[in-house]
Formats: structure tokens, C-alpha cells, sequence
């Protein structure tokens, strides 16, 4: 049987792979990330200003992050999720 202390140890350390999508330099954009879920709140803050991952265009707001297999409630969102790669 394990202890509570050793499933908190789990939630802790346990990532996610999450989509979000960005208001950015160039438009709007959708990035993919993997965090620890403790800190999602923390990362989503800390997007504005740094760079979309692997381009030179910057981050002006976070519109909205989900669960890779979740779907974006804005439509805007959803339509270029569609169009984008994996």
C-alpha cells in the first residue's frame, strides 16, 4: 500500500503535454508545451513576452491553454488547431 506522502510525490513530478493558444507578434498561433501540472498556472503566466518555441515571434498574450486532447472553447482556436501539425 503507498503512503499519501508518496502519491503527492507523484502529482508533483507528473507532466502533462498541453496546447495554447497565442496572441503573438505575427497574429494568433497555437505552441505546444509539456509542464509539470503543479505548474501550469505558473508556465501560462510566464509565456507573455518569451518567444513561441522554435521561432523568432514573440508571445503578446495567452489566449487559452487546454490538455493536448482537449479542445480550445474559442472557436478561432479550434479551426487553427485543425490546420496545425502535431
Amino acid at each position: 500500500m503507498s503512503s499519501p506522502l508518496a502519491y503527492s510525490e507523484n502529482i508533483k513530478t507528473e507532466k502533462m503535454e498541453y496546447k495554447c493558444y497565442l496572441k503573438t507578434t505575427k497574429g494568433y498561433e497555437i505552441a505546444f508545451y509539456r509542464w509539470e501540472v503543479n505548474n501550469f498556472q505558473i508556465n501560462v503566466a510566464k509565456l507573455p513576452a518569451q518567444k513561441v518555441p522554435g521561432s523568432k515571434i514573440y508571445i503578446k498574450d495567452v489566449e487559452e491553454c487546454v490538455e493536448l486532447n482537449e479542445m480550445f472553447s474559442i472557436g478561432h482556436a479550434q479551426k487553427l488547431d485543425e490546420e496545425t501539425a502535431r
